[in-house]
């Protein structure tokens, strides 16, 4: 039952994905710029480096990295992210980078595959089950002194005085915007309590992930109001 339960729920993450697609692509978010940014500068990427990019989608994260290293690997469950992604490579003349079209949940690199691999607000869809298999298997895949960085929606549960600040700030702002933004608050809140489509875990939680998988040098940084970075290197 729990498999078939899995694969429905990646057939809903696919469609909704390649629904937003075109609205993804063309975000003006600067929140979701500095999270890139901050990812790139905590990867401290090189040119001989190859790198895996989790959850691409068209590209936000790694068109501009293409151009520091020898090769990205860009996976996303949604076949139209993917195409715009394609597309855009093709627009550049940019030859390193090489597509995936699959779920995070079915990959199955070998060990010491990436010298860097990079999530950008992708990773608050999967369960937190998910989640931990994930930073597990990057460990593996990650050559010794490879390196992770995570961007990411990064509260939890309400049970910090961060979560509580941050729950507060979003919902007051909200607020601000009249019934349109009442009805958001409502439906976001029934998302939130049923841990249905974003499923965020807090700053604190990602570090735990990290240290448990055997990262080392582990830490985390918030960029904006609900979203943070977290990264680890693979030791020697």
């Amino acid at each position: 039952m729990s498999s078939v339960i899995e694969k429905l729920g990646l057939a809903v993450q696919r469609s909704v994905w390649t629904k937003r697609a075109e609205t993804w692509d063309h975000s003006d978010n600067p929140g979701l710029g500095k999270v890139v940014e901050a990812v790139i500068a905590k990867a401290n990427a090189s040119s001989a480096y190859e790198v895996l990019d989790l959850g691409c989608g068209s590209g936000q994260l790694a068109l501009p990295v293409s151009s520091m290293v020898k090769s990205v690997t860009g996976v996303d469950i949604s076949p139209r992210m993917i195409e715009l992604l394609k597309s855009k490579l093709t627009q550049n003349e940019i030859g390193n980078v090489k597509t995936m079209t699959a779920s995070i949940q079915e990959l199955n690199f070998a060990q010491g595959s990436f010298d860097l691999i990079l999530s950008n607000y992708a990773l608050h869809h999967l369960s937190d089950d998910q989640k931990q298999w994930v930073v597990k298997q990057g460990f593996h895949w990650l050559k010794p002194n490879g390196r992770m960085v995570f961007g990411d929606m990064m509260f939890g549960r309400g049970g910090e005085k961060q979560d509580r600040e941050i729950i507060l700030s979003k919902v007051s702002v909200l607020l601000k915007k009249g019934p349109g933004g009442w009805w958001r608050v409502v439906k976001n809140s029934a998302r939130y309590l049923a841990r249905v489509q974003e499923k965020p875990i807090s700053r604190q939680a990602w570090v735990r992930l990290f240290e448990q998988a055997g990262f080392s040098d582990v830490g985390s940084d918030t960029v904006v109001a609900e979203a943070g970075i977290v990264f680890g290197s693979r030791p020697s």
